[in-house]
C-alpha cells in the first residue's frame, strides 16, 4: 500500500485497545506517540474511535495532545471534549427497549450480572472486579458509577448494555429472545474486543443498531472536509470492520483478527506492543510502499 498525493493533509482514525495501546491497556508505545503527535503537528487530523467509554479514553487523548472529536462506545457517542464546539451525538438504546430486554423473563433468569451505561454514567447489578477493570468504571471522577438494582433504579436510554450469562447453556436462548429487539439493537459477543477470558466469552454486549465505526468515519470525514477515500484508519478487531472497509487506507494490526486482515488494505509489520501504528504510519506518510 502506498499513499497517493503526499501533500494532502489526512484524517487519521485510530482504535485504542490492541491498536494504539499496548496489551497492558494502560500505555502507548513511544514510537506510536511520537509519530501521531508529529502527524498532528504537521496538520493531519488524528481522531480516536474506541469501544471504550469517555472516562477510559481521556488520558490517552490528552497524552497525544488532541483537540479533535472523540468517539466512544464504537460510535454511539461522538463529542468534542476539549473545545466543546460540536454538539454531542449520542445514539442510545431507548429506555423502553432497555427495560424490555432486562425484564424479559428468559434473559433475566439466564444472567448472573448486568451492566448498563450511558455516556456519563454506569450501573452494575453486582460488584465485580473484571467488569470494573474491563469497563474502566473508576477511571474518571465526574462520571457516575453505581452498584445497584438496575430493575428498580435505571432510568433513561443507554449507550451500552452488557449481559453476563451464568453459563454457555443459556446463550442460544438469550440470542433468540434478543431477536425480538433486532430493529433497535446490535448484538455482539464480548470477545469482539479480543478478550478471550471466560467472563468475556459469557458476555453479550448490546448497542444501538446503527452505531458503528464506519458510520463515524463518514461523519468525521465530512466534519473535517476530507474525502473518505483519503482517510487512514487503524484497528485490530471486528468492531473495527466497518471503519476499515469504509476508508481508503484501512490498516489491520499484525496482532489483530484474521477476519479483519482479510478486508484491510494493509497490515502492520509490528504489533501494538512493538509500536506497530507508529512504524507503519511514519512510513506511509513518508511515501513508502508498505
Amino acid at each position: 500500500m502506498k499513499l497517493q498525493h503526499l501533500s494532502k493533509k489526512r484524517l487519521i482514525l485510530v482504535d485504542l485497545d490492541g491498536t494504539v495501546l499496548k496489551s497492558d491497556g494502560q500505555s502507548i508505545h513511544p514510537k506510536t506517540v511520537d509519530v501521531l503527535v508529529k502527524a498532528k503537528n504537521e496538520g493531519h487530523e488524528v481522531c480516536i474511535i474506541t469501544g471504550r467509554p469517555h472516562r477510559a479514553s481521556m488520558r490517552f487523548y490528552k497524552q497525544l495532545g488532541l483537540s479533535t472529536l472523540l468517539t466512544n462506545f464504537d460510535g454511539a457517542h461522538i463529542h468534542d471534549p476539549k473545545k466543546r464546539r460540536f454538539k454531542r451525538i449520542v445514539l442510545p438504546i431507548s429506555e423502553e427497549i432497555v427495560k424490555g430486554i432486562i425484564n424479559n423473563e428468559v434473559i433475566k433468569d439466564s444472567i448472573d450480572n448486568l451492566l448498563i451505561e450511558s455516556y456519563n454514567k454506569a450501573l452494575v447489578q453486582k460488584k465485580d472486579e473484571f467488569i470494573e477493570n474491563f469497563f474502566h468504571l473508576d477511571d474518571v471522577e465526574d462520571d457516575d458509577y453505581f452498584i445497584s438494582d438496575p430493575y428498580e433504579n435505571w432510568e433513561g436510554p443507554a449507550t451500552n448494555v452488557c449481559l453476563f450469562l451464568k453459563n454457555n447453556d443459556h446463550k442460544d436462548e438469550v440470542y433468540r429472545q434478543l431477536e425480538k429487539f433486532k430493529h433497535s439493537i446490535k448484538v455482539q459477543s464480548g470477545n469482539v474486543y479480543g478478550n478471550m477470558s471466560n467472563v468475556s466469552v459469557l458476555m453479550i454486549t448490546l448497542t444501538n443498531k446503527i452505531a458503528n465505526k464506519g458510520f463515524v468515519a463518514e461523519i468525521l470525514a465530512q466534519y473535517y472536509n476530507k474525502d473518505v477515500r483519503d482517510v487512514i484508519a487503524f484497528g485490530d478487531q471486528m468492531n473495527d470492520y466497518d471503519m476499515i472497509r469504509k476508508v481508503g487506507y484501512g490498516v489491520a494490526m499484525k496482532n489483530g483478527s484474521n477476519d479483519l486482515k482479510n478486508v484491510a488494505a494493509g497490515i502492520t509489520t509490528l504489533t501494538n506492543d512493538e509500536g506497530g501504528v507508529g512504524e507503519y504510519l511514519e512510513r506511509l506518510l513518508n511515501g513508502e510502499e508498505v
